[in-house]
């Protein structure tokens, strides 16, 4: 991409010097205004380097400013993205200036994936301290070996979670598979066996899936869609999970777990005001019959309240033609 600037008086190092200067003091008052400039700038400093690199000209003391620049630009995205959604999103900035192929022009993106890998460690934690807590006990109580559904539940979760990760759905269904014929009756396996099966496009198989949890939990319609709408966010399928909150508040209008599902969907969405009011109704819902519920929600709430952010509602990004 070419840029317009004046070189008719600067060497192409003195150019990149400059450049990095302005860039440096751009980063750290990054608004609506000059976000663009901003983000053209590093384009141009990238390309400059590209130049120079071929002269053989000493570079170092720039390459330590640029890569002390882009470190502080990668761990702190919230700025300019924020600043970008003031001048209408990252993706129509991105279209009007094209290639706009480097990191920083992805930072929404790159916020929206590290908020999605919070709640899923959140998520794997909680479920991990539940099934730990709950084994213990029972051990304790009975002394006997740990019951083999348990800890097949707990095996087969953690290889689901690595291969989620990994986005390898075909073998993360196999997994399912195998743990259903041996505890054919576990609602948690039927949904996930929904979820891998939306993930590899068979939708009859994944409509046969859930036939079986509806059965499973008929008395706890609200629950299976609860179920279902965590399943499909810790896969990413964030339309997904936000259709089943919606079912589930229809059913359950004052079910603490579905707020808690819907106050992570808007944290991974990037609404962080509508984060914060579910996750403060799932406290209020959950303090009297959730003690472990309301705690982890209000740990969560206290979280977001910390970002600068969060009293600020995301602005709609226009389609694109």
């Amino acid at each position: 991409m070419a840029y317009s600037v004046d070189t008719t008086t600067r060497s192409p190092l003195t150019q990149l010097r400059e450049w990095i200067d302005k860039a440096e003091r751009l980063v750290v008052q990054v608004n609506g205004t000059n976000v663009v400039e901003l983000l053209t700038l590093l384009d141009a400093i990238e390309q400059q380097f590209e130049l120079l690199e071929t002269t053989g000209v000493d570079l170092r003391t720039e390459q330590t400013r640029w890569e002390s620049l882009l470190s502080r630009i990668n761990s702190q995205p919230d700025p300019i993205v924020h600043a970008a959604d003031v001048a209408g999103g990252m993706n129509k900035l991105r279209a009007a200036h094209q290639p706009a192929e480097s990191f920083w022009w992805y930072l929404d993106a790159a916020i929206t994936k590290r908020r999605i890998n919070t709640f899923r460690r959140l998520t794997i934690t909680a479920v991990t301290l539940v099934v730990l807590l709950v084994g213990g006990y029972w051990a304790i109580n009975t002394f006997f070996p740990p019951d083999p559904e348990a800890v097949l539940m707990v095996e087969t979760t953690n290889s689901i979670d690595q291969l989620v990760m990994e986005q390898r759905w075909e073998e993360a269904l196999t997994i399912v598979k195998a743990a259903r014929t041996q505890v054919p009756d576990q609602p948690e396996l039927m949904v996930w066996e929904v979820v891998l099966n939306e993930r590899i496009g068979d939708s009859e198989a994944a409509a046969a899936a859930f036939a079986e949890a509806e059965a499973a939990l008929a008395t706890q319609p609200a629950q299976l869609w609860t179920s279902l709408g965590t399943t499909r966010m810790r896969v990413n399928d964030l339309e997904g999970a936000d259709a089943a909150a919606t079912q589930a508040l229809s059913i359950d209008p004052n079910d603490p777990q579905v707020y808690f599902l819907m106050g992570g969907i808007a944290e991974a969405q990037g609404n962080l005001p509508a984060a914060i009011e579910n996750f403060e109704t799932t406290f209020t819902l959950a303090e009297g019959t959730s003690p472990q519920l309301a705690v982890i929600a209000r740990v969560r709430m206290g979280q977001l309240m910390q970002n600068p952010n969060s009293f600020i509602s995301p602005v709609a990004t226009p389609e694109q033609p």
